[in-house]
């Protein structure tokens, strides 16, 4: 979730985007509050609401999160059904439930909304609070209120999906109905989404690039009819086969998924600190994850998988890997025998626990 691809904040009667991707907001039914509410819109009709249209930002979400300042003020007091905060069509949600629970979803790869939810009698009516939903593109949904952990779930597979086309609505449900309408105040809200361009660009360095070698490697590319648009489709579906890679580690079982995202990110932080040998020993011990967890089948068919995607590649694995160095991304080396004996020290530890 490194990309702020929504930042709007209810004031003037206006829902602005200030994330400079232009996904501003249009408020139907909805009152500029005044006082201590203000800025907020309040949310009294059931055809309250404010539409964030679908755009090219708000595609290919891949990971998700999503923040709400709200202020829940039922007429009457009481609870009496579910409360949407936020909810991108047929891709995520964030809502109150009637017991003042919160739940966050996702429409995962099975077409089911699954997602994580919090005990009950958590949100407080007529005070503000600070939802939180996060989906990491595998299987974790994370909830937040007030900046606490309130929920987990890992059984949400797979990336999250882009905007249906009835884009995002905040305080409603993205269809018609006014079935969930917000019943109070929301003060503002933010949507991040995972950018690999700017994670990749988060690893260069500069000064390091050779430029000339990366202009040659672009003229190849070319010469091959290979486009921007073809690389970036491409570089997508080996995120996504990387991505599937871990959920299938991971399955839906909390400790599994909590170690494998615990070794990717010591895996991350030693290639980052140019550390080979604790960078070996991430990936031997994530190695061992997936030989323990997958059947011979699952490895088979990954494996299938992967040789598809290095065959539809425009130029020889070799020559991506000298750009990789070329760009230097590759002064972390993976010593083959270091993951091997990593590998081997965590089968033997975890034959073992069994």
């Amino acid at each position: 979730m490194n990309k702020l691809v929504v930042r709007q904040t209810y004031i003037h009667g206006t829902a602005f985007d200030t994330s400079n991707n232009r996904n501003h907001g249009i408020p139907y039914a909805v009152m500029q509050s005044t006082g201590g509410f203000a800025p907020a819109f309040e949310f009294r009709s059931p055809d309250s609401r404010v539409v964030i249209r679908p755009s090219a930002s708000l595609q290919d979400l891949i990971a998700v999160r999503a923040v709400v300042d709200f202020y829940l003020d039922p007429v009457g007091g009481t609870l009496t059904r579910r409360y949407n905060l936020i909810e991108g069509e047929l891709s995520f949600a964030l809502f109150v439930n009637p017991d003042a629970s919160l739940q966050g979803t996702v429409l995962d790869a099975n077409s089911q909304w699954n997602g994580a939810h919090s005990a009950p009698n958590l949100v407080q009516r007529g005070r503000w609070h600070q939802a939180e939903l996060r989906h990491d593109g595998i299987n974790q949904c994370l909830i937040f209120l007030d900046g606490v952990q309130v929920g987990a779930g890992y059984g949400a597979p797979g990336q999250v999906r882009s905007i249906g086309p009835n884009g995002i609505a905040v305080g409603h449900w993205p269809e018609p109905s006014g079935v969930y309408t917000m019943d109070g105040y929301i003060r503002g809200v933010e949507v991040y989404k995972y950018d690999p361009t700017d994670a990749a660009k988060s690893l260069l360095d500069s000064c390091c690039i050779k430029r000339e070698s990366l202009d040659a490697f672009a003229d190849q590319l070319r010469k091959k009819g290979f486009t921007a648009a073809a690389a970036a489709q491409q570089g997508m579906e080996l995120l996504k086969f990387g991505l599937d890679l871990s959920g299938a580690v991971r399955g839906n079982d909390p400790a599994a998924s909590q170690q494998h995202a615990l070794l990717s990110e010591q895996a991350l932080a030693a290639f980052l600190s140019e550390n080979s040998a604790a960078y070996a020993n991430a990936l031997g011990r994530l190695a061992a994850m997936t030989t323990q967890r997958l059947s011979q089948a699952e490895m088979q068919s990954l494996r299938g998988r992967q040789e598809t995607l290095i065959k539809q590649l425009p130029l020889p694995i070799k020559d991506w890997q000298k750009l990789i160095e070329d760009l230097c991304w590759g002064r972390t080396k993976a010593d083959p025998q270091a993951i091997a004996t990593a590998f081997e020290a965590a089968t033997k530890t975890q034959s073992k626990q069994r």
